[in-house]
């Protein structure tokens, strides 16, 4: 019984099967995981205060408290589907790095080849969108979604002091400059506003450049783990560095070097040069996914990725696309702090 390649549960196999594009900020500050069979999703925001028990004598009654509140906010994650198109030429003509005569590939195993490399690189564009979404939530407290029929911002209701921009002798770059001080303190006001203690640290390119050529922070770095064996760079997703740990500050120090193409076409670089992100690997943010909205999806509307594959007849195109509705989301937006500290 021959299997078609081209069916969407053969396919959502596929996917299964495919080694994800390995992203740090996705996998470092955004743990979570949940899927929604709704257009929208609800989430509560948490932002408790510290308060003490009231103190009363034991012959009176007890004193009544107001209850902890939240905020409910509703988002619409936001849609995407890229798609590729083949023509017939595509499938039977020699593949790259096919060898000419001795090859015995035919046609219909050059597709199934295609359609392989077709959902991978799919796959990818959607993964580093939503790797683009996760800084931009860490870095803005926001996300602008602009595209066709959509412009739009996802505002999570970050505290806007949580975003800093130092100046003057304040700068790190400034012999004034006192990093492992800006650093305790912005630790602290994290603790305080969501009472998550932050465990990592990213520095922007430039960031890391100029202190590893001032040596502010050779003297505070304890690279031990590293001797130890227990980080071992050479592990790390690609991009990313791990310079050692602040044990006064209790940071772990990475630098992160990737990069996207904007709608424009020109390279950003996905962790702005000139700040410093803060967070911790154990917060409640998390990777959320609404509902595919396509009626061929039917029982799988509840899923990460969607693939769907049709035809048109004159002229023969086979199309290739892949549905998704990712929504990285910031369920303790005061978990995190994103500040300029280079000019």
């Amino acid at each position: 019984m021959s299997i078609d390649i081209f069916a969407t549960r053969t396919m959502l196999a596929a996917i299964a099967q495919m080694t994800p594009a390995r992203t740090f900020l996705l996998s470092t500050f955004f743990p979570g995981f949940k899927q929604f069979a709704s257009k929208h999703v609800d989430i509560d925001i948490i932002k408790g205060k510290r308060r003490l028990a009231p103190f009363v004598s034991p012959v009176v009654e007890g004193k009544v408290m107001d209850k902890r509140g939240y905020t409910t906010r509703s988002y619409t994650p936001p849609y995407i589907k890229p798609k590729f198109a083949s023509g017939a030429q595509e499938i039977l003509n020699r593949a790259a790095g096919e060898i000419v005569y001795v090859s015995g590939q035919s046609a219909a195993e050059r597709a199934a080849s295609k359609l392989g490399e077709e959902l991978a690189e799919l796959d990818e564009t959607i993964t580093r969108r939503e790797e683009w979404m996760a800084a931009q939530a860490l870095i803005n407290g926001s996300v602008n979604v602009v595209g066709d029929g959509i412009n739009d911002v996802i505002d999570f209701g970050r505290a806007a002091d949580h975003a800093v921009t130092l100046t003057g002798n304040a700068l790190w770059t400034d012999a004034l400059g006192d990093p492992l001080k800006n650093l305790r303190e912005w630790r602290r006001k994290i603790i305080q506003d969501s009472g998550v203690s932050p465990d990592t640290a990213v520095f922007g390119a430039g960031v890391i450049d100029a202190f590893l050529a001032s040596g502010k922070l050779d003297t505070a770095l304890d690279n031990r783990r590293v001797d130890l064996g227990a980080i071992d760079p050479q592990l790390l997703p690609d991009g990313v560095t791990y310079y050692g740990y602040i044990k006064d500050v209790g940071l772990d120090i990475y630098g992160y070097d990737e990069w996207y193409l904007d709608d424009a076409g020109d390279e950003q670089p996905m962790m702005p040069v000139n700040k410093v992100l803060i967070g911790s690997s154990r917060s409640r943010n998390a990777k959320l996914y609404g509902m595919i909205q396509d009626l061929d999806a039917g029982a799988d509307y509840a899923v990460p990725r969607f693939p769907k594959s049709w035809t048109r007849k004159d002229p023969s195109v086979r199309f290739v696309m892949l549905q998704s509705a990712p929504l990285v989301a910031l369920l303790q937006p005061d978990s995190t702090m994103c500040c300029q500290v280079i000019g």
